[in-house]
């Protein structure tokens, strides 16, 4: 027993008084212990992060790096929403949106320029919010597709189903790419609703087949 209280003792879980021959033992409070051992593991992960962070600065990121599965590919949209400074532009379904606005209203609130492309009914209380029309979404079939691009340096670009891939990089050429769409997409939204219809219901069946190659 006292080989086990000695073990408390030492994880600080346990007071000690001694009292003559006898040493009387009495619990941490509950909040106070659970306070050191956030205090514990959160200095922890702050050295893991540190440590990590280095060999993640050698990771090229003139490569696309493929990632696969939607825990992963939200994990990595988070960490870039996460870590923004500038700019963040998004283009997501309802359901993604719904995971990422937490961090995006963070990333907004410490002054990131957050602007999103919605396929979706979702709202928006922040940032700049254009909405992508469900039928020409689902026409493209953007499904739970994903596009976000972090201060023009790197993008990801893939699927946020169970079992759909993803890519992410840092080439300029793609980073390029996966800004122009948001910003095109985005900016043909503006002028449809300022002429106060559709665009794309409008288009012949050339200009759909020249287009979308359908």
């Amino acid at each position: 027993m006292y080989e086990a209280l000695g073990r408390l003792v030492n994880r600080g879980a346990v007071l000690t008084l001694p009292q003559g021959d006898t040493t009387r033992y009495a619990p941490v409070p509950v909040s106070a212990l659970l306070d050191g051992m956030r205090h514990i593991y959160e200095n922890a992960i702050d050295a893991a992060h540190e440590s990590l962070s280095r060999y993640e600065a050698l990771v090229p990121l003139e490569q696309a790096w493929n990632l696969e599965g939607r825990d992963a590919i939200l994990g990595r949209a988070r960490d870039m929403i996460a870590n923004a400074r500038d700019e963040l532009l998004l283009a997501a379904s309802d359901r993604t949106l719904l995971d990422l606005v937490p961090l995006l209203r963070a990333a907004h609130e410490r002054g990131v320029r957050v602007r999103v492309l919605v396929s979706g009914d979702a709202e928006l209380d922040f940032g700049q919010t254009v909405r992508h029309p469900q039928a020409e979404s689902a026409f493209q079939q953007l499904g739970q597709n994903i596009v976000v691009v972090a201060d023009g340096s790197h993008a990801l670009v893939g699927g946020t189903g169970a079992d759909d891939t993803a890519v992410w990089t840092g080439n300029r050429h793609i980073v390029f790419i996966a800004r122009q769409y948001i910003w095109q997409e985005m900016f043909t939204q503006r002028v449809s609703e300022r002429l106060g219809k559709e665009l794309w219901p409008v288009l012949s069946p050339e200009e759909h087949k020249a287009i979308f190659g359908d």
